[in-house]
């Protein structure tokens, strides 16, 4: 095991899989450094060089949330709740993660305090490669909407390998159901891939799911990243893309609720602050596109049934995550206006207007801003 000069645990340096062309999907390779460093209770350190994200995780489910804050130049940020989350594989034990938190660009001193010391709390900082100087553009048509591929994004993909070379978490199908929105509850880097390749990391390597759990992600500019994968690095959500919408890929974004429901995450913290309108345009867009190709009423209901856990559940059709799992996520900023969003997604669907965004990705480059934006409170 590896320390690094500042007494830290971390992981060894590995190739990450970069842009490719879109006719073959196959990544380019370039080297980055991949660390993990495994951060001390009770105390302030120094950050770790490079990293961009703290997530806290517990032997078992705590009786009390912990809590993190930053220091620039001595002085500390309020505390920030470090809550279990739900969101989760069916077979991951429940409320044993939080969500990432990002760290201020400015910050001198990381500090970590968890009073429940029988659930074992342990505060991982990870990167999410801010610096990465490819250009990521490889998009794919999806229902219409163009779709940054994980290639596109930069997804790490050696990470959800076994040693043996096998995959960690194999695609599984299951007939869709149901569409649940959620945030991510962090701040998002001015990169916005960055914070999704800390995601994937986040949930591939630290949570050792083997990979991202959401189906789908949207940054504040209203560009969508594919998300967890079917096996097929062009065919997004569905086994088959959307030539055949009928087998959606099993993910990990609400607890016992997972399979047949497809879950799209907006990037942000949206506990006091509401999306942006690129975002929100986009999300409408998709849910208007998603629910046209499953048959789904935007505005009606589902008696959604867990072939797996068993778990049942009446809820709408284009549900919150708040409505399946104990978690204020997507954020009341969200929620309060949630009903016009399935209004807006049904007027689309109902007189056949466009389903277009106008953002067909952003890239990801040296030249983006990597500065973090302010974090609130993290919510599960």
């Amino acid at each position: 095991m590896a320390i690094n000069r500042r007494g830290f645990v971390i992981g060894s340096s590995i190739a990450v899989a970069g842009a490719a062309a879109a006719t073959t999907g196959t990544p380019a390779a370039f080297a980055t450094p991949r660390e993990r460093h495994i951060l001390p209770i009770g105390h302030p350190v120094e950050p770790p060089e490079d990293i961009d994200f703290v997530g806290v995780t517990f032997s078992k489910r705590p009786t009390s949330h912990a809590r993190i804050r930053f220091s620039a130049d001595g002085s500390p940020s309020d505390w920030v709740s470090v809550r279990p989350s739900s969101h989760c594989p069916d077979w991951h034990p429940y409320g044993t993660a939080s969500d990432l938190v990002p760290v201020p660009p400015d910050c001198t001193s990381i500090e970590v305090q968890n009073d429940d010391e029988a659930a074992e709390a342990t505060p991982i900082a990870i990167s999410g490669l801010q610096s990465i100087t490819s250009a990521f553009s490889q998009t794919v048509n999806f229902l219409s909407l163009p779709v940054i591929t994980r290639a596109g994004w930069g997804a790490e993909e050696t990470l959800g390998r076994r040693a043996s070379g096998g995959v960690r978490w194999s695609p599984s199908f299951s007939s869709p159901q149901i569409i649940t929105v959620h945030h991510s509850a962090i701040a998002t880097a001015r990169n916005a891939a960055a914070t999704v390749r800390a995601i994937h990391r986040y949930h591939t390597a630290t949570l050792g799911w083997g990979d991202i759990g959401y189906h789908l992600l949207i940054d504040p500019a209203g560009s969508i990243y594919a998300g967890r994968s079917t096996g097929n690095a062009l065919a997004p959500v569905f086994a088959d893309g959307d030539s055949a919408t009928d087998r959606l890929v099993v993910g990990g974004h609400s607890y016992a609720f997972n399979e047949g429901n497809l879950g799209i995450c907006l990037l942000g913290d949206f506990t006091s602050s509401a999306p942006t309108q690129a975002a929100r345009e986009t999300l409408v867009s998709l849910l208007a596109a998603l629910c046209s190709a499953l048959g789904l009423d935007p505005e009606g209901h589902s008696s959604y049934v867990n072939p797996g856990t068993g778990a049942t559940a009446q809820v709408w059709s284009v549900a919150q995550h708040r409505e399946l799992n104990s978690t204020s996520c997507p954020g009341d900023a969200v929620a309060m206006n949630f009903s016009q969003i399935r209004t807006e997604a049904a007027r689309r669907l109902r007189t056949g207007a466009s389903t277009s965004i106008s953002n067909p990705g952003a890239q990801a480059s040296a030249s983006s801003a990597p500065e973090v934006l302010p974090v609130s409170v993290l919510e599960g």
